[in-house]
């Protein structure tokens, strides 16, 4: 290691035990030096031109350049180690390149130059200088920071007879540190969203701004100035009015507060927990639970309050108040309408009605758990609240095309209340004819064409020959039809009866 220089009050106590007089061996027992160290200061002093008074009298800078060796010509070369640092620090990252290997090239070029230790503590001490950090001011209200922990949980599963690993999630609002934890079983969109709303209930608001890695479920596409955002993260903070700022790749200090967060935890509840045996994912979040009550409420190191503390006296009232309707994943698909205006929802086989003018056209599809929406050009242009049940229509009667809308209205009762505001015979004619028929819908052209027949004759009509059809137990169109439009005939006389005469054989004369 490289020699240090002594401290400037020690320096001076050198200086005045030297006006007094003392020896060598008792200045080194009561400074706590060496005797080399000694040694190489009086050479120093011996060289200086002022004497030990004037030398005392300086102040601690003039005295320090006063008493620095002066570095010989054959020595300069050293002064040019540190600018072979930055080549170090890329050649360190390739295949096979150690510290003692690039220390065997700088001594072929310097034979002179600093042993292999020295350039080692030389080259760490540059290192340090390239890792500066900035404390970073946080306001209340403005982020949270979301992470997950390196180290999983595990609950035993009686089903399968093994040990599933979960992943823990964990958070905590910039301002006052107040921490949200609970595992999920993967890392996947829809499990990482779940614990983001889980967390944003548990502060029982939204910050301006979520502060994130590049996982896959929050970003696609990492990038230093314009990562792409994956969909449902975006999706699922514009819900919550809430800004998306990903950190850099590899850079976890972007995120500092959540990174030692995590170390707490591992403290904090891991530890608590190492013997206990959880059977289920609900039964590790309800252990949590408690132990993130304990983490919360314990008074932060140089305060005297707690995280909850802050949180409610000072940042609580300065998160967005969540929306009534919580947020729903959202899946993205595309589908062609099909001739009867309906597209079908592959992933439940359910058809949903589309207006028809929309025929032949592509459209989107992005549907959750409760809805489906589908847009065309990025209008939306239906509405529908989703089915599971398969091979099924959901169909809004507007959609398709009158014709349509009429056939669809169809239905044994759509007949007999439009025969009850006529009669109730004619009601019962009706019910009657639709009993008749094997299948309802064989009778609605029947009942069609009654209608239409009533419309051109008059309703009077139908009342008496429906009562002729009860009458004589004959149910049909063309009964109606023939008996309404029969014209009014004057009864013919009856035949008179053929006088007796002799010509008249009788019945006799055939037997």
């Amino acid at each position: 290691m490289a020699g240090k220089s002594l401290p400037m009050n020690i320096l001076k106590q050198l200086l005045l035990k030297l006006q007094q007089g003392q020896s060598k061996k008792q200045m080194a027992r009561e400074l706590g030096i060496s005797r080399n160290t000694l040694k190489h200061y009086l050479a120093l002093l011996e060289q200086s031109s002022e004497s030990l008074a004037e030398l005392v009298n300086k102040d601690d800078f003039e005295l320090y350049d006063k008493l620095q060796p002066k570095v010989s010509a054959d020595k300069d070369h050293r002064a040019e180690l540190e600018t072979l640092f930055p080549w170090m620090e890329q050649e360190l990252s390739r295949v096979g390149v150690t510290r003692f290997l690039l220390w065997g090239e700088y001594r072929s070029q310097y034979p002179k130059g600093y042993s292999y230790s020295q350039f080692c503590w030389h080259f760490q001490q540059w290192r340090k200088t390239q890792q500066v950090s900035m404390i970073i001011p946080h306001e209340a209200g403005d982020k949270v920071y979301i992470d997950f922990a390196g180290k999983k949980l595990r609950y035993h599963d009686l089903k399968v007879g093994q040990d599933i690993e979960v992943e823990v999630f964990v958070s905590n609002l910039g301002y006052s540190q107040y921490s949200f934890a609970c595992a999920v079983a993967t890392q996947n969109s829809q499990d990482f969203l779940s614990a983001c709303r889980q967390m944003l209930e548990y502060f029982a608001g939204s910050p301006r701004a979520i502060v994130c890695d590049n996982l896959k479920a929050g970003v696609t596409k990492a990038s230093r100035y314009e990562p792409d955002i994956n969909q449902s993260f975006n999706d699922f903070c514009n819900h919550y009015q809430m800004a998306i700022i990903p950190t850099r790749v590899a850079k976890p200090k972007d995120k500092s507060l959540v990174e030692g967060l995590v170390q707490i935890l591992y403290n904090r509840i891991y530890g608590p927990l190492r013997n206990h045996t959880f059977y289920s994912l609900e039964q590790i979040n309800l252990a949590m639970k408690e132990q993130l009550l304990i983490h919360n409420r314990t008074p932060m190191a140089m305060k005297n309050q707690s995280r909850f503390d802050m949180y409610e006296n000072e940042e609580k009232n300065l998160l967005k108040p969540l929306p009534e309707k919580g947020f729903e994943l959202k899946h993205y698909t595309a589908a062609t309408v099909q001739k009867n205006s309906h597209i079908v929802l592959s992933q439940d086989k359910h058809y949903y009605s589309v207006p028809m003018r929309y025929i032949g056209k592509k459209v989107n599809v992005i549907y959750t758990a409760s809805s489906v929406s589908v847009y065309y050009q990025q209008q939306l242009i239906a509405f529908h609240t989703r089915s599971h049940l398969m091979h099924k229509y959901t169909t809004i009667a507007d959609h398709l095309p009158s014709q349509h809308n009429y056939q669809l209205g169809l239905s044994p009762a759509f007949f007999i209340n439009w025969a009850k505001n006529i009669d109730n015979n004619v009601a019962r004619y009706i019910e009657l004819l639709i009993e008749s028929k094997s299948h309802p819908e064989q009778a609605y052209k029947s009942c069609q064409g009654i209608q239409s027949i009533a419309r051109k004759l008059g309703n009077e009509k139908l009342k008496e020959a429906a009562s002729k059809g009860l009458e004589l137990e004959v149910y049909n169109y063309m009964f109606i039809k023939n008996r309404m439009e029969k014209k009014d005939e004057t009864p013919a006389s009856p035949m008179p009866l053929l006088p007796l005469h002799d010509n008249i054989r009788g019945a006799q004369h055939y037997k």
